[in-house]
């Protein structure tokens, strides 16, 4: 089985860095911007952020010290159990 990469896994993969990137800012300095830290790591990977509601849904997971994933899960690792989103979506 091959596994071709295909623009939007880049984009997951660039968001994920971003997210990554911002939470650890975070982290490292809690009086940070949060939005601003966040628009400005998506740029510096090319992606411009028009959704201020997506923002601010990021910016409270993070502050609230939730883990967030955009990668992409490869086909042969696609969730088959009834219900499941797939990656971490809090379940137990």
């Amino acid at each position: 089985m091959t596994s071709e990469r295909t623009d939007e896994d880049d984009l997951r993969t660039a968001t994920q860095q971003a997210v990554d990137a911002t939470a650890t800012a975070y982290t490292e300095d809690a009086s940070i911007d949060l939005e601003d830290t966040l628009r400005r790591e998506m740029a510096q990977r090319g992606m411009a952020l028009d959704d201020d509601s997506w923002v601010r849904e990021v910016v409270r997971a993070i502050r609230s010290g939730h883990h967030l994933s955009f990668e992409p899960v490869p086909a042969d690792e696609e969730p088959t159990t009834p219900g499941s989103l797939g990656g971490d979506n809090g379940g137990a």
